[in-house]
């Protein structure tokens, strides 16, 4: 098969889990420190986030441009603290019913709301 045939992509039919690879490594603090190295408002960015209902399409913009721009800071200033890993819808729903049981419910919460899935 040509390496352009699309069908010869091994992750065809998969999507990218992006995790934050240690549990004491917070992916708020990741994103705060590129808003200030960026030099945008930390204060401003995280009040908006929590008080966003959908219908604010400007800063709607703003906070996904902004997270999107964190992500590629993140994977190039802090690579050892993220986790990437390609798996298929059947895996994503093993993954997250195995989180949600028992002990690591919690820590499954928090990582879905922080940026878990990109793609």
């Amino acid at each position: 098969m040509s390496p352009d045939d699309p069908s010869s992509d091994p992750n065809k039919d998969k999507h990218l889990h992006v995790r934050v690879a240690e549990e004491h490594t917070s992916i708020y603090d990741l994103i705060t420190e590129y808003l200030q190295v960026s030099g945008k408002a930390p204060d401003w960015y995280w009040r908006t986030a929590g008080r966003l209902e959908g219908t604010e399409g400007d800063n709607l913009e703003e906070l996904l441009s902004s997270a999107f721009e964190a992500g590629a800071f993140i994977s190039h200033d802090h690579p050892e603290d993220l986790e990437f890993r390609w798996v298929t819808e059947e895996e994503c729903e093993k993954d997250r019913k195995r989180e949600e049981r028992g002990e690591q419910r919690e820590a499954a919460k928090k990582d879905r709301t922080s940026l878990s899935h990109y793609a």
